[in-house]
């Protein structure tokens, strides 16, 4: 549990410990041997000395006699008293050890069933236990767990004692990611990780702005729940996030020219409240659309491997059947705007990088549930055919097929996408995903740089995956109660 070598000293029960023992025993038989080497040297002088041959004798048996003594009984009784001295010192350290192996395991299984790990927001490199910083010299304790080093509290090799579990502090000293060296605000939060993905221009960032702006603003203080920054470098990013709110803008996600880095940033805020203990750490990534446009090789998305559920963005507009029907009705800001790659690459490519990251096969389905959702329906009477009025004329005028509302929204969002050519796509999101549900919303609510955002749809998509993700999430954020199968309904039933 301490393969690698720490700047601490190793507690006394793993190191010190067996020194001492090994000393005691070696003290005692070598205390025999200096008795006998002295009842020795005794029968050599008695041989040698001016005494009368009586006492020479006499002299001579007693220091033989004495010497035998020593050598058979002191030789017994040091063995005996060794023996006990392991005996005690061995059921000492198996208790030690035992402590020890409890307390490890209650601490990684306290991480494990709470979904507790460390994402780093800069690599995006997952780890259980970050790299903790000595908060005295600075030393770097890569495995800070109940150990060889110290069971409740570890001394560095500056003297600083460093908690080593959950339930006594760990949380609170500074740590790194193990893998790049960036500093984490981690206190062992339970992390929600969600990706935006989808092609240039889709949408992405403005559909994290809205759901950012709402979330924060409106469901957290409603829930009495708080919310805090990762770091300052989040606060900065959530003040251009309020900036670009009222002015109805977005900002482009720059793509790094370092190919050790990936295209993708993440913007990430704690939430506290009662039902939350641990803490839940949002990261919702906001990744370049270059990334399923070009395959170089510097694009693996190390968020895949544990993300809880995926947004795929998807423009209308990008659809040519739409395009060439609506292109005529769109302003020209929202002409400028459309995402001209080809939607069943971008879905192609994402599933590359997915098997990339995931191991994922052809034929497996991934398990991460998917929500596919369909922006930008404020333009060009998209929202009559997918809109809130239209999913209310469905259940209005087939309540007996249309229940639920947003059931009935899938449903649509499926049928437009059919009318418009991209049955295949739907079919490819069906073989892949198990879990996937297809919704519609508008992040600005009209076009660009025209005013404040006036979302519509965008808290939806990120309940039903808050809800996927985690059980505290499900019970708590529950405005929309969404069905757990969502009801086949074909084209001649309707």
């Amino acid at each position: 549990m301490a393969a690698v070598l720490q700047p601490a000293k190793k507690s006394y029960f793993f190191g010190k410990g067996y020194r001492d023992v090994g000393n005691t025993i070696k003290g005692a038989w070598r205390r025999n041997f200096v008795s006998l080497r002295k009842f020795k040297n005794n029968i050599t002088m008695s041989r040698i000395s001016g005494d009368g041959r009586t006492t020479r004798l006499f002299k001579l048996v007693l220091n033989v006699l004495a010497m035998l003594s020593v050598l058979i009984y002191g030789s017994i009784i040091t063995a005996v008293v060794s023996v006990i001295n392991i005996a005690v010192v061995f059921v000492v350290m198996a208790v030690i050890y035992l402590g020890f192996s409890i307390i490890w395991l209650v601490d990684r299984l306290y991480l494990i069933r709470k979904h507790i790990f460390t994402a780093c927001h800069e690599c995006k490199e997952k780890s259980l236990i970050p790299t903790y910083i000595c908060p005295r010299c600075g030393a770097q304790h890569t495995n800070l767990t109940p150990g060889v080093y110290g069971i409740l509290k570890r001394r560095c090799n500056c003297g600083e004692k460093l908690p080593t579990t959950f339930f006594n502090g760990r949380k609170n000293l500074d740590a790194i990611c193990p893998h790049c060296g960036t500093l984490l605000s981690n206190r062992e939060a339970v992390p929600i990780c969600i990706p935006i993905v989808g092609g240039r221009s889709v949408g992405k960032t403005a559909f994290i702005t809205a759901f950012s702006k709402e979330f924060i603003d409106e469901v957290a203080p409603a829930k009495s729940w708080e919310t805090e920054f990762y770091n300052d470098a989040k606060a900065d990013m959530y003040k251009e996030i309020e900036q670009d709110y009222r002015m109805g803008s977005t900002r482009m996600t720059d793509r790094p020219q370092d190919v050790n880095k990936t295209s993708s940033i993440s913007f990430s805020f704690f939430v506290k409240g009662a039902p939350f203990s641990p803490e839940r750490l949002v990261h919702v990534y906001d990744i370049a659309g270059e990334v399923f446009t070009d395959n170089s090789e510097n694009e693996i998305q190390k968020q895949y491997e544990y993300c809880q559920g995926i947004v795929l963005m998807v423009d209308p507009f990008a659809i040519p059947k739409v395009r060439n029907k609506c292109e005529g009705q769109l302003e020209p800001e929202d002409v400028a705007g459309i995402g001209k790659a080809d939607i069943n690459e971008i879905v192609d490519s994402f599933l590359n990088k997915l098997r990339e990251v995931t191991g994922m096969s052809d034929k497996n389905m991934s398990s991460v549930p998917l929500a596919v959702v369909i922006g930008k329906i404020d333009s060009a009477g998209i929202m009559d055919e997918i809109g809130d009025l239209a999913i209310k004329s469905q259940m209005d005028s087939k309540p007996e097929l249309f229940k639920d509302y947003y059931d009935t929204m899938d449903h649509l969002c499926r049928k437009f996408l059919k009318e418009n050519g991209m049955e295949s796509f739907i079919n490819n999101v069906d073989l892949k995903f198990k879990d996937n549900r297809y919704f519609a919303c508008t992040a600005i609510g009209h076009t660009r740089d025209k005013g404040q955002y006036n979302p519509q749809g965008v808290l939806a998509p990120m309940q039903w995956l808050f809800g996927k993700a985690d059980s505290k999430m499900y019970h708590s954020w529950n405005d929309i109660k969404f069905s757990r199968k969502i009801p086949k309904i074909t084209e001649s039933a309707v």
